[in-house]
């Protein structure tokens, strides 16, 4: 298996959704151009209407959602980005991949639109 170049987030907004519903996939591309799906669970809904998201909103959004979580009740913002990426390490080395907690921190993470949610955030009265 190859590296881990960066992390990539492809958003893709939910068929046939009149108010904004994202799905969200987290993917490690590894420098031979493959990709390793990192997390499938994520994405969120709002009651907007297609017509009031934005790019950068949306962008933003997806970062949120598939990065680390509030900390739970009693712990630091420091202890929930530790136990993010020791749980990111452990489903990439189930996987084949062994980075450190650092070198995961250190990548790269692009977010990608897929075709639905392009459509919709280029469409006329928009």
């Amino acid at each position: 298996m190859g590296t881990i170049e960066k992390f990539v987030s492809l958003a893709e907004a939910e068929p046939n959704s009149e108010q904004v519903s994202v799905y969200v996939l987290l993917q490690a591309q590894l420098e031979n151009g493959q990709y390793i799906l990192v997390l499938d669970d994520r994405g969120w809904s709002t009651n907007e209407n297609w017509s009031q998201a934005t790019p950068a909103a949306i962008r933003e959004t997806t970062l949120t959602v598939v990065g680390p979580d509030e900390p739970a009740p009693g712990a630091t913002a420091a202890q929930a980005l530790h136990d993010y990426w020791k749980y990111i390490r452990s489903l990439l080395a189930a996987q084949g991949m062994h980075l450190s907690i650092e070198e995961l921190m250190a990548l790269e993470h692009e977010v990608r639109f897929g075709p639905r949610l392009q459509r919709l955030l280029t469409r006329p009265g928009h």
